[in-house]
């Protein structure tokens, strides 16, 4: 679904239903400008995030010569030495 701002303003509470089913974009003089999603998909838009940047650290790590267990329990060591 597509929607102008000024259909996104005067049917907001129809647009939020809607979100249940896809995301709805709200476009700018015909331009795509903003996106309005259910907050599950939100959600898993963001553990996806997570998850690659976790992917990316770990390869890395991996280029490094680092494990992720190594570099753990040199931060726990670290840590523990401190207190």
């Amino acid at each position: 679904m597509e929607l102008s701002i000024a259909e996104t303003k005067r049917d907001l509470c129809h647009i939020l239903k809607q979100t249940g089913q896809a995301p709805v974009i709200v476009t700018r003089r015909g331009e795509p400008d903003a996106v309005i999603l259910s907050f599950r998909e939100y959600r898993l838009l963001c553990h996806l995030r997570a998850y690659l940047r976790m992917t990316r650290f770990s390869e890395r790590l991996e280029s490094c010569g680092v494990t992720a267990t190594e570099l753990y329990e040199a931060s726990r060591r670290e840590l523990e030495e401190r207190l």
